[in-house]
């Protein structure tokens, strides 16, 4: 599983998942405390090591949202909460409890990108030096509030995934015969997992067709390209899909597939897919610059408001080939920032569903004790129009009724109205 695996469906829930590794990183400054921080409680020695330990984690993560997090104003009435749940952790718990209670902390900001990931548990799917850690090769988003499903994002040529038939919009509902659920979401993975050559059965709903047992042999698996370059048939229009896996290599891959896509005709016009980018590390200011030149946004943080200014380059006329960017009710992060910015900017059409607004700047901190890792959203882009698009997402310019899970690549509405929109 590659690196972004370990952000929650961008809880991520931020987020997307590669059946085969795990964890995401991003290194931001550490933003200035307010004028008037809270007093840290003092930490008895009398109490076990173990507590000692998860109250420094404790008081660890309530400072730095104090300090980072970007929406001040629900921080007004937390401090009831924060002394609530130390006093449970000072109680004495488990590991396990304690990062539960971490999560329950944190809950209470009613903020699903502010989140908590406990380290992953060591297990009889652990790998060894006899039997590596297998999957089954598929990148997938991990199961999200009233969503209990496992959506499969892309699949590995090759893989045992691909030799079952399993496809992208396909849901994983069922693992071993036991339901997936949102409150098993930290696990669920490890369930697909497992070590090379054993076996399991998952239960998949495919869009449109009633949910079959499949039996898969898990395999070691090599992480392999998903990104997609063509002319759509039948058009001079190219598109392009990103892949997950390689999300910092992503405008050097767009800006080649745009050389080789104009190299025997420039393109009437672009259909960039989105719908399941939801990477922490999305390029913004380099995505930018393939299509837009100068000013074109704003960083806002707790402390500061930054302007974000590109210098372009026309690759292949991507200053002026018309746009579509396709988004979904999957796409997550910075990428809709992105989106939003070429929208506000009249360089793109959006078309899909209106994105969830889950596009904070997002701070990952790990917690020294625990080796949990705490994330923070610290803070927001906005376009030219300075709106938010935090928690109220990017609206398509032509909506489209059907979640991402809802069909299937065969019966694709959205880029049949993509390929109408720069048709017109």
């Amino acid at each position: 599983m590659t690196p972004d695996m370990r952000i929650r469906s961008f809880r991520l829930g931020l987020c997307a998942a590669i059946c085969t590794t795990l964890v995401s990183a991003c290194t931001l400054p550490a933003f200035p405390s307010l004028k008037r921080p809270q007093p840290t409680p003092a930490i008895s020695i009398d109490l076990p090591l173990r507590t000692q330990a998860q109250l420094r984690d404790y008081d660890l993560t309530v400072k730095a949202v104090r300090d980072q997090y970007i929406n001040q104003a629900a921080l007004a009435a937390w401090q009831a909460s924060v002394d609530t749940y130390r006093a449970r952790v000072q109680a004495g718990m488990d590991d396990a409890k304690f990062a539960s209670t971490l999560s329950d902390l944190l809950s209470t900001l009613h903020d699903s990108d502010l989140s908590v990931i406990a380290p992953a548990p060591q297990s009889a799917n652990s790998p060894t030096a006899t039997a590596p850690l297998g999957g089954i090769g598929i990148i997938a988003g991990l199961p999200e509030q009233n969503k209990d499903r496992v959506l499969v994002f892309a699949v590995y040529a090759g893989s045992p995934a691909a030799q079952a038939g399993i496809q992208p919009h396909d849901a994983i509902v069922r693992i071993n015969s036991t339901p997936v659920t949102f409150d098993e979401r930290d696990t669920v993975l490890s369930q697909i997992r497992g070590q090379a050559g054993t076996t399991v059965t998952l239960t998949i709903r495919t869009p449109g067709q009633p949910a079959r047992d499949l039996t898969l042999t898990r395999q070691t698996i090599t992480a392999q390209s998903t990104f997609v370059s063509k002319r759509i048939e039948g058009t001079n229009i190219g598109y392009i899909l990103p892949d997950a896996a390689s999300i910092d290599q992503m405008p050097l891959e767009i800006a080649q597939a745009l050389r080789d896509l104009s190299n025997a005709q420039a393109l009437d016009g672009l259909v960039l897919d989105l719908r399941t980018t939801q990477s922490l590390r999305f390029p913004l200011t380099d995505m930018l610059g393939l299509f837009v030149n100068g000013a074109v946004a704003t960083l806002h943080t707790r402390s500061a408001v930054s302007k974000i200014e590109v210098t372009g380059k026309n690759i292949a006329g991507s200053q002026v080939v018309p746009i579509v960017i396709l988004v979904s009710d999957e796409t997550r992060g910075v990428a809709e920032s992105f989106a939003g910015i070429l929208q506000e900017l009249g360089r793109a059409k959006i078309i899909g569903v209106q994105t969830p607004g889950r596009d904070a700047l997002v701070t990952p901190l790990t917690l020294p004790n625990s080796n949990a890792t705490l994330l923070v959203p610290t803070g927001e882009f906005r376009g030219v129009k300075d709106i938010s698009w935090y928690h109220t997402g990017i609206k398509p310019d032509i909506p489209s009724d059907l979640m991402w899970e809802q069909y299937t690549d065969q019966s694709d509405p959205q880029i049949k109205q993509a390929v109408q929109a720069l048709s017109r």
